[in-house]
């Protein structure tokens, strides 16, 4: 059984310090990415750009796990094909 991982505190600090919550944030899923948004106090919807990888991973897995909106773009369905 795997343990659920406490969030470092460096994420928590990165993605609330700033006064937001969890309802202000969803996570945009594309074929190729995956974007963390936030709506601020006057309803407007922004991507979180950050540069930092490993930051950026554990602040979407950290999400994730808080049950933040998932918005899916790009609703193609991908097929595999067989060889």
């Amino acid at each position: 059984m795997t343990m659920p991982q406490e969030p470092v505190p460096e994420v928590e600090e990165f993605l609330f310090g700033s006064g937001l919550v969890v309802d202000d944030y969803y996570v945009e899923r594309s074929p190729v990415s995956e974007v963390i948004c936030y709506v601020n106090r006057d309803g407007r919807a922004f991507d979180l750009h950050i540069s930092n990888e490993k930051l950026a991973s554990a602040a979407i897995e950290h999400l994730l796990r808080l049950g933040v909106r998932v918005v899916t773009l790009g609703g193609v369905a991908q097929v595999e094909s067989a060889p």
